[in-house]
């Protein structure tokens, strides 16, 4: 802030308080400070704008005049700073996630939850997508963190950071039930069972066809699905074989039974974000405490 401005914010500050003593002590600055400050705006303004009292000072004319027209800028700048200070602090500000809601649920509900009862008064918001289109939405400045299957081929973003966390586990589960009623000896047979999977363009789905070329499996899907709730209900209703990441299922572990435990070597889930001399203080706070959750 220039020294200018300075001074006419300790200028309406007394004419709050109509005091020196009382300013000074409100301002946490001593008296001569106050009187020095008010002293050089008159000699930059070439007259003055308060004359003393009794009581303390009151306004001249042409210091009532002055007042008159800055008082709403300076009250705007303070309420500005003091917005910008929350967000600093933050006890005020936004993070926009997207992702699928599987893999957010699984890989970053738990450290998302330790900094929302940290920071209550951070807004967040969610939404589900393509990668693509999510990674895009990222470097345009749409979003602030998206939650991704890796490797992500992150050539066409230079402002974008890739961050793995861990490596990715799946596997193809069923219910106990449907198991009885069809029992599987080894991961081929599954190829003649109905099928729940992941439907295109999703990168589970892409995993998938990954892991099915390297396996020589031949799996046809019954019920392509792009929600993991819907395919574990459908699951549970002993309607067949889905294909999921393990943490997803761990709620319905008691119900269920896990045909074949798949963890990848190479493919791994993590998070994009902006370089950090671009996102906000809130967004750097996240990925710090998603961080520290990993290590």
């Amino acid at each position: 802030m220039s020294t200018d401005l300075e001074l006419y914010r300790v200028f309406c500050e007394v004419v709050k308080y109509k005091n020196i003593s009382k300013t000074a002590e409100n301002m946490h600055i001593s008296q001569s400070a106050i009187t020095q400050s008010i002293q050089k705006l008159e000699n930059m303004l070439g007259g003055k704008v308060f004359y003393r009292n009794k009581n303390g000072v009151e306004l001249t004319e042409e210091g009532d005049s002055l007042y008159e027209y800055i008082k709403d800028s300076i009250e705007t700048m303070t309420n500005a700073e003091n917005l910008f200070s929350k967000y600093i602090n933050l006890e005020k500000g936004k993070i926009r996630i997207g992702g699928g809601n599987s893999l957010i649920s699984s890989l970053i509900f738990e450290p998302l939850l330790t900094f929302i009862k940290k920071y209550p008064n951070i807004n967040i918001s969610i939404s589900s997508g393509i990668t693509d289109s999510l990674i895009q939405k990222l470097a345009n400045g749409e979003l602030d963190i998206v939650i991704l299957n890796l490797p992500y081929k992150n050539k066409k973003y230079s402002n974008i950071e890739i961050i793995p966390l861990k490596k990715s586990r799946y596997c193809f589960f069923a219910s106990k039930q449907y198991l009885k009623e069809h029992p599987i000896k080894e991961l081929k047979e599954i190829e003649n069972h109905t099928l729940i999977l992941p439907k295109s363009p999703s990168s589970k789905k892409k995993i998938l066809n990954d892991y099915c070329n390297k396996e020589n499996l031949a799996l046809t899907a019954n019920y392509e699905v792009s929600s993991s709730s819907i395919m574990k209900r459908l699951v549970l209703n002993d309607i067949g074989i889905g294909f999921t990441n393990i943490e997803n299922i761990k709620e319905i572990s008691g119900n269920i039974k896990m045909i074949q435990e798949i963890e990848f070597t190479e493919t791994k889930e993590g998070i994009a974000t902006l370089k950090k001399n671009m996102a906000n203080k809130a967004t750097l706070e996240l990925v710090k405490e998603i961080k520290n959750y990993y290590k």
